[in-house]
């Protein structure tokens, strides 16, 4: 539909209103987006987002003209181009919208979007013409017994490679469904930072679970190095005052005397702290040596 200068002039100003007021913008592509699910994201990010559509022109005269900083993402603009805006900060606003993709057949004329490959094994297919079929896509078949058998893993098509007629009709056939559909996002913007999408796409649990690690191996190595700040304190104290209590222990013990805790009334601030359970939470015993890093 082809707009009028007025209602180009009325969108842009739309268009520059809405980026005033968010500090995240991001890019994404509409690209092969059923309207049934594009309705359904924007009903999924009301209050969270708005999804800006209009053309790539429009798009940047409103950026140039508004937010002359976020003139970078006209980069990752291709083919239906929209834009996001929103108060959630780029990896919220990513893994929101990817929570929302759904998988599909190829169709024909599609790009592969990783190697296709259909595994060995017994498949549900009966005995048939369909055996051809699986011989022109380059898979290896026998019949056995009521059953079609794949006799090993069969690459039909490549990443990056056009999926043909055929390789789309055979994959259809065997349940398998390489293409994701779903508002795809290009790259984000905040605070003066463009985010691509290979950034943006974290999983979540495993980075959290990263993040968690390295601070008890960080914990570990500064009790054991002796680095004294808020969180190995209380902890090198109390390894300290457990290998005292071991020595004399020991020297109590030849010595044939009652065995007394070696720090006990040793200062006016008394016994030394008891660290956390979450504090000692992989911290190795005093007796332990090091981890290595």
């Amino acid at each position: 539909m082809v707009l009028s200068k007025e209602k180009k002039e009325a969108k842009v100003a739309e268009i520059k209103d809405a980026l005033s007021k968010h500090p995240v913008v991001a890019v994404a592509t509409l690209q092969n987006l059923p309207s049934r699910q594009y309705n359904a994201i924007k009903k999924m990010l009301r209050g969270k987002a708005s999804i800006i559509v209009a053309r790539a022109t429009l798009l940047q005269k409103a950026i140039k003209e508004g937010r002359p900083e976020l003139e970078p993402l006209a980069a990752s603009f291709k083919g239906s181009t929209a834009l996001i805006v929103s108060d959630l900060n780029p990896f919220s606003l990513f893994a929101a919208i990817k929570q929302n993709r759904s998988k599909t057949a190829a169709k024909p004329g599609q790009i592969a979007p990783f190697d296709l490959v259909v595994p060995a094994g017994e498949t549900s297919l009966a005995p048939g013409p369909v055996l051809t079929e699986l011989k022109q896509a380059g898979i290896s078949a026998k019949i056995q017994g009521p059953k079609v058998v794949i006799d090993r893993d069969s690459t039909v098509v490549k990443k990056d490679a056009v999926i043909n007629e055929t390789a789309a009709k055979i994959l259809a056939k065997l349940g398998v469904q390489p293409m994701e559909i779903g508002l795809t996002v290009l790259s984000a913007f905040e605070k003066g930072t463009v985010y691509p999408a290979e950034i943006l796409d974290v999983d979540q649990p495993t980075f959290i679970a990263k993040i968690q690690l390295a601070h008890r191996q960080a914990l570990n190595v500064g009790v054991f190095a002796e680095i004294f700040n808020a969180a190995t304190t209380p902890l090198i104290i109390g390894k300290a005052s457990r290998a005292a209590n071991a020595v004399k222990a020991a020297v109590d013990s030849k010595s044939g005397a009652e065995a007394q805790p070696a720090m006990e009334g040793a200062s006016a601030g008394g016994a030394a702290p008891e660290a956390s359970a979450q504090e000692t939470a992989g911290v190795p015993s005093a007796q332990a040596s090091p981890a290595a890093g």
